[in-house]
């Protein structure tokens, strides 16, 4: 029986965060919880979605790996690991590079640089969409003849590597380590908004791959975080959606139906008239979005949140035990809760009549389950 190692890691996750939230405290530094919460929660909808999604995206790599390798490349060999690991880092490297200079991958990818604090929660902002086009930056492995098992590991490996330097708590590291490896300092830069900060180290864990393309970046000035045109809300849904209405918007809005199709395909910011110098809009309007119209109720969402991950870290690590009917029906009910944090945290009049209905649909499923 094979277990997820993401699924694994969850409850490490959630530690990690709080031992980082302790420190912070120390040094008289806040994690907001309404910031916290949604960048957990676009890390509960990814990981939930991640198991209907991962079907139709490993697909094409089992076929092309049997239909067109060419090499079989033996998976008991440490070669075949070593090297495999490296060939994901670097096939990671040109698809997140891609997800910031394509405008419909920077849509997928732009909810992973919304928000304006940086710390462990960060890393669990994930993206809802971006597996459905990411795996084609890896059919090369399947293509060259790295077995499913080695690619699925080391690039999860590759994920659960990122998680550690999303802070503000490690400074700079051992200079070699520092030249040849991604560090939070490094990955600091790449969520800047500053202008000499933007689209630098795209790295996964190896920076040279900056360094070799020309995209490194040292930290030298503390980083601004957040996106551009900051998303100002905590639905995790609509973090995820935002970026792709306003795509669609600007899309609508050319005049030309070349420049319509064009707008897809070219750089954040492109209009037909030319690219937008991101200078234009640091530290600009918008910034500093706090709202929290449930400022009693932290305690109350903070343990719905730990009960959340506990479900989502069983469904991952369990996933191909659990029947299909299952997870959809605990990733719906998952998707549905967090939505309603959002709601709570922006104070619509719809959220606590929705959470009273989903503590009374769980009530209801729980005394049906005993009554069995």
């Amino acid at each position: 029986m094979s277990l997820n190692p993401i699924g694994i890691a969850v409850p490490f996750f959630l530690m990690l965060i709080g031992i980082e939230y302790l420190v912070l405290r120390r040094q008289n530094k806040t994690v907001r919880l309404n910031d916290a919460v949604t960048d957990m929660s676009c890390g509960l909808g990814d990981q939930t979605l991640s198991i209907f999604f991962k079907t139709f995206t490993l697909l094409p790599y089992v076929y092309v790996y049997e239909t067109h390798a060419l090499f079989q490349l033996s998976l008991s060999s440490p070669w075949t690991w070593a090297i495999g690991a490296i060939a994901v880092d670097f096939s990671y490297y040109w698809y997140h590079r891609f997800s910031h200079r394509v405008n419909f991958g920077w849509a997928t990818h732009a909810v992973h640089h919304q928000s304006e604090e940086y710390n462990l929660s960060v890393a669990l902002r994930q993206p809802w969409f971006s597996q459905l086009y990411s795996w084609t930056f890896y059919m090369p492995l399947a293509l060259l003849g790295f077995p499913l098992e080695v690619f699925a590991t080391t690039f999860a490996f590759n994920l659960l590597y990122q998680f550690w330097i999303h802070t503000e708590t490690i400074d700079r590291m051992w200079a070699p380590f520092e030249w040849l490896f991604n560090t939070p300092s490094h990955h600091r830069v790449h969520h800047g908004t500053n202008p000499e900060y933007v689209d630098k180290n795209y790295a996964g864990i190896l920076i040279i791959w900056d360094r070799m393309f020309g995209t490194f970046e040292l930290e030298v000035e503390r980083p601004l975080y957040g996106t551009l045109k900051p998303l100002r809300s905590w639905n995790a849904a609509w973090a995820n959606l935002q970026p792709w209405v306003a795509l669609a918007r600007h899309s609508v809005e050319q005049t030309s139906w070349l420049d319509k199709v064009k707008v897809w395909f070219k750089p954040p910011g492109w209009t037909p008239a030319g690219e937008a110098d991101p200078a234009d809009a640091f530290d600009g309007p918008g910034r500093g979005f706090d709202e929290n119209a449930a400022p009693n109720a932290g305690a109350y969402i903070f343990t719905n949140l730990v009960i959340m991950g506990t479900v989502v870290g069983v469904l991952l690590t369990f996933e191909g035990q659990i029947p299909y009917l299952y997870h959809a029906v605990a990733g719906s009910f998952i998707l549905w809760t967090v939505i309603i944090w959002g709601a709570l945290f922006e104070g619509k009049r719809w959220g606590w009549p929705m959470e009273y209905a989903r503590v009374g649909t769980v009530l209801a499923l729980g005394g049906l389950f005993l009554l069995q």
